[in-house]
């Protein structure tokens, strides 16, 4: 089982060096007057300026001079265009400068006439395609598949379950602790999102990253008497407080809509949870199936062998984070 699971691991981990809380770029598209639409958008400070992508705007739009400037949240670009015809149904180009850096898109569209809008591209989608307004779906939709999407980005987090079931070995254990963590992080996520609490983004995902690590460190030293082995939920549910401000961060960067804001929040959640236990689900299967028809052994070279797969990526993460 360790053995297949740190075969699984690496796969993961040679995809990319970053994970979902490198900021994604962002882009805000705002509609001032009719045909006249403001562009912003950035890049996180943890990437340089020059990574920063050109827009392609339509043929039918003119831009003005652009406005460029650098703060704590990152590089930003911003242009006002005018455009012969509506924006709704038409392709925004990203280009950047040489290959994407890993990150996924969040857009905010809010044209005259019409509720806010987000959507969230992957790091593969270079064209942005403005919805006309009957290719609306509403709040709960738009933001269960937002959730779903960003767990799926989210390397941190998804090392993090994984390591929960390493550490918990029985479907029972599994369920108990991973439904610790969801609680523990849907709290958290709830008050942030919602500016009833805010900490440091930057302290938090370093936090969670060196959860990683604790982890990772638990995974090589195995099975001991120690809190972690007898009781994982407790460890579960104390650090998913940590990661439910990671995912608000997040949420805070695609910004709650004021019109049902309590539904979008759910909506969010729920989408994060759905993709947090279809991944459980797979790994667990995966683990199952290959552990019934005895393709993989287990021992304690493979454990050792997945916690310190994880645990150096994990590091790698923190000293990024707080340097950054």
């Amino acid at each position: 089982m360790i053995r297949l699971l740190a075969a699984l691991l690496l796969c993961v981990l040679a995809t990319s060096a970053r994970a979902d809380d490198n900021r994604p770029l962002t882009i805000r598209v705002t509609e001032e007057a009719p045909r006249a639409y403001r562009v912003t958008w950035k890049v996180p400070a943890n990437l340089g300026s020059q990574l920063l992508p050109a827009l392609a705007r339509p043929q039918a739009c003119t831009a003005s001079e652009p406005n460029v400037w650098s703060d704590p949240l990152g590089h930003w670009r911003e242009e006002l265009w005018r455009c012969r015809g509506p924006l709704a149904g038409a392709t925004v180009g990203i280009a950047y400068p040489t290959a994407n850096p890993g990150l996924a898109t969040i857009a905010r569209l809010r044209l005259l006439g019409e509720d806010e809008r987000t959507l969230l591209l992957q790091p593969q989608d270079t064209r942005l395609a403005i919805p006309v307004p009957e290719q609306s779906r509403g709040v709960f939709v738009d933001f269960l598949e937002l959730g779903f999407e960003h767990i799926w980005l989210g390397l941190d987090h998804l090392l993090f379950v994984a390591g929960l079931i390493v550490i918990a070995r029985t479907w029972h254990r599994v369920l108990l602790t991973v439904t610790g963590f969801t609680l523990a992080h849907s709290l958290t996520l709830a008050l942030a999102a919602l500016d009833l609490v805010r900490l440091p983004a930057r302290a938090i995902e370093a936090a969670i990253a060196l959860s990683i690590v604790f982890l990772a460190v638990e995974i090589v030293k195995g099975p001991r008497d120690t809190l972690t082995w007898r009781r994982p939920i407790a460890v579960a549910a104390s650090f998913g407080l940590l990661h439910g401000f990671g995912f608000a961060a997040v949420l805070r960067e695609i910004g709650l809509p004021t019109d049902g804001l309590v539904t979008a929040l759910l909506a969010f959640n729920l989408g994060i949870e759905t993709g947090q236990a279809l991944f459980a689900g797979v790994l667990l299967g995966l683990i199952a199936g290959v552990t019934r028809f005895g393709v993989a052994g287990h021992g304690a070279a493979g454990q050792k062998l997945a916690g310190y797969a994880v645990g150096t990526i994990a590091c790698y993460w923190m000293f990024e984070r707080l340097t950054a």
